[in-house]
């Protein structure tokens, strides 16, 4: 709910609390020009405070007669004397400042009361809402707002937490204060969904808290949140930073979700409630890295199904949601520089590139040369090479062109690590033109960053050293929104560029035992990565009952790796089957439209109807293109292969034929791909006195096809129609407790990767990945149930317990084959998987005072995940059953935090703790296993005025290594350093 301007003469307070008359108790009213005074301070026993901009101060003192000062900027202006008779005693202080004098009445407090008025008038239609309970918590005072929307009601004197409640609107608590001859006159606008923030006006004035806790309590399903606000607060710099505090929710290599023990293909991603299509081609979730939270207005993670959500919604779905238009004039700029304690300024692997890789692009020195795509079909046929018919073949000349063009660029040599840096800038506004507002925000940021893993050994199945892994990162932001909204219609229109652009070089000193023969290796790495977005979304409300949500979304998403060079030495030669350069691209544009209508009406007073229709449709093409040029070298040429790479493969020997490149790409190394999803859903809702029903399903049809232009291998595709129903049930046991209860049917669809014939390799340990065509989809039953306590608006617990079942489960398995045919993974339908866990969450206020307040939150996620292998499976892994891949039995996090209000500092201690879960399944062995860590991070904010904020925040303090194991012993092992950060946010309006 959105509580907007309310003008009234009467006292409140900030602080959420129940009805009570305190002992010995003074309240001051103090007022100027016939609004609440500002800057004013008043002294009384030794206790100062400020007056709150309601114009009100409260002191509980012991029994006595007393002098109250007061000052105005600085300035004393008067005093007021007063006395409490005994510990029961209460005395009101009226304060008028005229002229800069404080003239003070004070009068005893008695059982008197005051009346307190309003009007609630819904934001969408303009419209009284009536049939809203308006409640004094606490007591069993409470009114029904009329048919004008319009109430009255008595209190006695004393502080009370009001309660407004409407089964259509977002229920909200705010504090006033109840005193003889002080009228209280709400006019207040309530709106039937939030925007991130609730605007919170009680009495005089407006207080603006955060709505993640409000929305997970008014939503009809098992939800998280977290607001812009608390991602600010915490320092996040990306959606993937900030959903590793979300109960029950792991992210795995800074970019994936793991929700519940569920991977990717058990997860839905929407942004702005539309379907993204990826930017990685070997996984079908999204990565989450590439979302900073610069243009995310929030994040929501609805861990238990309902009928306009995606059908593979099994372990959750992450719903983002850019920035909507400001509140009014925002024009800021944002800054930051930080440092690795291991990585910067040291010495690092790097290569060179292009001219404007700062830029995060390539200026086409990694391109697959033209001369060569000439002479290979684009690089898709081997090259012959000839004197006698160059309709056949190629001529030696043209093939040493061709050769020669590439950038034999090979050498990893050491440079200096540079400190992270980035600005940001932000614009906007909103203006009122008369029928309605009209306003637009704009955002840039620009940040380059650099990493590395020190100190980095190995010793697995065989082989043991060392390697060092470098990796830049540069990202480039744009984000623009433009909007209208009235009484009955908001329309915006949403465009985002995100560009992530990953420079990785890696350098590795191996030994094979057995053989006892050195590998070093060698792997340089530029990968481009672009989501471009535009959204076209609407809300009409045509009255209090009916309303339509409806959306277009268009995106396109594009994975650019050129000229990825690998190469090893084997004992101490160069290998030439080794040395490759890579050559792909992945474009993938999507369509996604839908629309949301919905119904509500009130059947009696205490009985309220929702019904809810929609459809929508999505359809991804997918075009990846995948060269693959090897070296072939003359052994009677006389190269020493123990040289430098840069002396073997250069301009010379090419000129002389000793050294050639050769295309090795496969007929099925490129394909295009279609995935489109249609879907008609509904829905009805019936809340009741305490309990809320929901009952829907959804039919959902979808295709995928998959075609290879350059082989002969068959068509594939994929398609299936599910009904998908689901069952919900909240009980509202009292005021602040809730029981909810759900139960759905869901399903798993492979990714096209993992369907494909097209082979694609690891980034991280260039193995083989294949495809498997004969893959199925995978059916889920989700049980889930969740009692929810709320202190308050901001103070919550909950404890939550979930059942998973799924049939046909896919993981990533062990291909059949012997020798090199054994090597890399695959995918396979397991026979069924079972999944439960419990969530426990919680957030307290603990300490408040006049300088600000501190809290602890905190979750704890206990999961247990077990997979029963197929026949297939089984035979290769040597078990019956395992845990399911990617999952943590046990995640945790804690948050500890002061909020100084009154001189604008704040700190939050964040500590993130992620349990073993299985890496990499391995043959007849026992599965590689990442190791159990705990992250400890702390940031610091200081506002010294309201234009200008500084932050400083350090992360991984402990910096504890990143470990895999096998059997209890460690494979791989590195550290990534503890990072410190200062930024600077500077508002010019």
């Amino acid at each position: 709910m959105s509580f907007k301007r309310l003008i009234s003469t009467a006292a409140i307070t900030s602080s959420f609390c129940f009805a009570t008359t305190h002992a010995a108790e003074v309240v001051f009213y103090i007022t100027e020009d016939g609004n609440a005074a500002d800057a004013v301070s008043v002294s009384v026993n030794g206790q100062r405070q400020i007056v709150n901009p309601q114009g009100f101060v409260t002191f509980e003192l012991p029994a006595d007669s007393y002098t109250a000062e007061l000052s105005q900027y600085g300035a004393w202006i008067g005093e007021a004397e007063f006395t409490l008779e005994n510990a029961d005693s209460s005395e009101d202080v009226f304060v008028e400042v005229l002229g800069g004098e404080a003239i003070a009445e004070t009068s005893s407090s008695d059982d008197a009361g005051g009346v307190i008025k309003g009007q609630l008038i819904s934001t969408e239609t303009g419209g009284p809402v009536s049939g809203a309970r308006v409640s004094a918590a606490g007591t069993d005072l409470g009114v029904i707002t009329n048919d004008d929307g319009s109430f009255s009601l008595e209190l006695p004197r004393g502080n009370y937490t009001l309660t407004v409640a409407h089964p259509s609107y977002q229920r909200t608590e705010l504090s006033v204060n109840s005193m003889p001859g002080v009228p209280v006159e709400l006019d207040v606008e309530v709106g039937m969904s939030g925007n991130g923030v609730i605007e919170e006006v009680v009495a005089v004035g407006t207080y603006v808290a955060d709505s993640a806790t409000s929305q997970e309590r008014d939503a009809s399903a098992v939800l998280d949140s977290i607001g812009a606000e608390q991602m600010s607060q915490f320092g996040d710099s990306s959606a993937a930073s900030a959903l590793k505090r979300v109960a029950g929710v792991a992210v795995v290599g800074g970019q994936f979700a793991v929700v519940r023990g569920l991977q990717g293909r058990y997860i839905s991603s929407t942004l702005n409630g539309g379907l993204m299509p990826s930017t990685d081609p070997l996984r079908r979730d999204v990565p989450l890295d590439l979302f900073p939270a610069n243009v995310l207005g929030g994040i929501n993670i609805q861990k238990s199904y309902t009928p306009e959500l995606p059908g593979d919604t099994t372990g959750g779905i992450i719903m983002m949601t850019t920035k909507n238009l400001p509140d009014g004039p925002v024009n800021k700029i944002k800054g930051s520089l930080g440092i690795n304690m291991r990585t910067t300024f040291s010495d690092v692997a790097y290569y060179d590139g292009s001219e404007t890789d700062w830029m995060g692009t390539d200026d086409g020195t990694r391109d697959l040369p033209a001369a060569y795509a000439a002479i290979s079909n684009n690089g898709e046929n081997a090259i012959e090479v000839c004197t006698f018919d160059p309709e056949i073949c190629t001529s030696p000349e043209d093939a040493t062109t061709a050769f020669n063009s590439f950038d034999h660029n090979f050498a990893v040599k050491n440079v200096q690590a540079k400190p992270e840096k980035s600005i940001a800038y932000q614009i906007g506004t909103l203006r009122d033109i008369g029928p309605g507002d009209l306003g637009y925000y704009a955002a840039l940021q620009y940040k380059d960053k650099w990493t590395a893993r020190h100190d980095a050994e190995v010793d697995d199945l065989g082989v043991v050293g060392t390697y060092e892994r470098t990796k830049r990162n540069i990202d480039a932001t744009g984000y623009f929104v433009v909007g209208y909204e009235d009484e009955n219609m908001v329309l915006n229109s949403k465009t985002t560029l995100l560009r992530n652009t990953e420079n990785t070089i890696k350098v590795a000193q191996l030994v094979d035992v057995d053989e006892e023969q050195p590998q070093d290796e060698v792997i340089l790495q530029w990968v481009e990565r672009q989501f471009l977005a535009q959204h076209f979304l609407g809300e009409y409300y045509f009255d209090q009952k009916n309303s339509l949500d409806w959306r277009l979304n268009l995106g396109q998403t594009k994975r650019n790796e050129p000229d990825r060079r690998t190469y090893q030495y084997l004992a101490g030669n160069l290998s030439n089957s080794t040395v490759e350069r890579r050559f792909s691209e992945l474009v993938e544009d999507s369509l996604d439209i839908g629309f949301d209508y919905k119904y509500e009406t009130n059947l009696s007073a205490e009985t309220l109807l929702k019904l809810k229709i929609g459809a929508m449709a999505s359809e991804k093409d997918r075009d990846v293109t995948l060269v693959r040029v090897g070296m072939d070298a003359n052994p009677a040429s006389g190269i020493d292969f123990s040289s430098g790479i840069e002396e073997i493969i250069n301009v010379e020997n090419v000129d002389d034929g000793f050294v050639r490149y050769q295309s090795r790409t496969a007929g099925t190394d490129s394909y295009t791909a279609t995935d489109t999803v249609t879907a008609y859903y509904g829905s009805f809702g019936l809340d009741f006195y305490s309990l809320q029903l929901l009952a829907g399903a959804r039919s959902e049809t979808s295709e995928q096809t998959l075609t290879y232009p350059n082989s002969a291998s068959d068509e594939s595709s994929l398609s299936s129609t599910n009904l998908l129903p689901m069952f919900s049930l909240n009980y509202q046991a009292m005021e602040d407790l809730q029981f909810r209860f759900a139960a759905s049917q869901t399903i798993s669809r492979p990714g096209l990767t993992e369907r494909s014939l097209s082979v694609q390799f690891d980034p991280d340990t260039d193995e083989a990945i294949i495809g498997n065509p004969d893959l199925v989809i995978s059916e889920i039953t989700n049980i889930d149930v969740r009692s929810e306590y709320y202190f308050s608006e901001s103070e919550s617990m909950s404890l939550a317990y979930f059942i998973k079942d799924i049939t046909a489960p896919i993981e990533r398995t062990i291909p059949d084959g012997s020798g090199s045919a054994a090597k890399g993974v695959t995918f396979r339908n397991e026979d069924s998987a079972a999944v439960s866990g419990v969530e426990f969450d919680i957030r307290k206020n603990f300490i408040e005072t006049i300088y600000g307040s501190a809290f602890v939150a905190g979750n704890l996620a206990l999961i247990d995940a077990e997979v029963t292998l197929s026949e297939e499976s089984a035979r290769f892994e040597g078990r019956d059953t395992r845990r399911l891949q990617g999952q943590s039995e046990t995640l945790a996090n804690v948050q500890l935090g002061f909020d100084g209000e009154e001189y604008g500092h704040s700190f939050t201690l964040l500590v993130n703790y992620a349990g073993d879960r299985i890496y990499k399944s391995a043959r007849s062995i026992e599965p590689e296993f990442e190791e159990a860590r705990t992250v400890v991070d702390l940031v610091y904010k200081w506002e010294p005025s309201e234009r200008l904020e500084l932050s400083a925040k350090a992360g991984n303090i402990t910096d504890s290594p990143v470990k895999f194991s096998r059997n209890d012993e460690i494979t791989e092992q590195y550290y990534e350093g503890t990072t410190a950060s200062l930024s600077f946010s500077y508002s010019f309006e």
